[in-house]
């Protein structure tokens, strides 16, 4: 396999080039594998670590006034699967992983989640091939501007964050609440019925199958019509 034009795109070039391959890995290639090669799942674990203290140490240094509370969240926001699967994405890594043969017309490579472990496994084999410094500029070259991606983020992800933010000038007593109206279905596949309530308005209703998918859910449903809502003053 060729592996020059993933590195251009990567930003590093491997010493070991071998380490690069079983990044690559998906745990159902091992079933046609040579019996020195390794799946990804070690360099997963490893890369998941090294990319928690890359994006900590920087919000640290970059956010030196923000307390632990909201580094934490800015550090979730950037290392969700969800996230990672897009800058996967935006490397073209899916074109690189290597799966059995048996899986090639229904890929898994293809799935979001082995996008996540193997752009994880990659970062665990540049910071074995090289350094932490090393590996931090890399990745962090990949993220771009990170307070432009948190904005976006925040804007994709956190519906219920910017909701509060929009009212919050006019909410004093009259904070949003979030009440199930009803849960339903087997144990293991409950669904959550959530009213969207501002002092006594109900400003929406919407169901998820957890609590926060449904809140979510209402709240996104508040803030893509916001102007129409004649919401209570403090």
């Amino acid at each position: 396999m060729d592996l020059s034009t993933l590195q251009s795109k990567l930003g590093y070039v491997f010493k070991n080039e071998d380490l690069l391959l079983q990044s690559l890995t998906h745990p159902s290639y091992m079933i046609q594998a040579e019996e020195e090669e390794s799946s990804n799942q070690r360099l997963e674990y490893l890369g998941d670590a090294v990319l928690q203290l890359i994006i900590s140490d920087y919000l640290y240094l970059e956010f030196p006034n923000i307390r632990e509370g909201p580094l934490t969240q800015y550090r979730s926001t950037l290392v969700k699967g969800t996230v990672l699967a897009e800058v996967a994405a935006q490397l073209d890594l899916s074109d690189y992983i290597r799966v059995s043969r048996s899986d090639l017309k229904s890929s898994p490579k293809e799935l979001p989640s082995s996008r996540e472990d193997a752009l994880e496994a990659v970062i665990g084999a540049i910071y074995l091939d090289s350094d932490f410094t090393t590996a931090r500029s890399t990745i962090l070259n990949w993220y771009g501007d990170i307070r432009e991606r948190l904005l976006e983020l925040n804007e994709a992800h956190n519906p219920k964050g910017r909701l509060q933010e929009r009212l919050q000038p006019q909410l004093g007593n009259n904070p949003i609440r979030y009440e199930i109206v009803e849960e339903s279905g087997p144990s293991h596949n409950r669904v959550f019925h959530v009213e969207l309530l501002v002092g006594a308005l109900s400003c929406s209703t919407a169901k998820g199958r957890s609590k926060k998918e449904a809140e979510e859910r209402a709240a996104r449903k508040v803030l893509d019509a916001f102007d129409s809502f004649e919401f209570p003053n403090a």
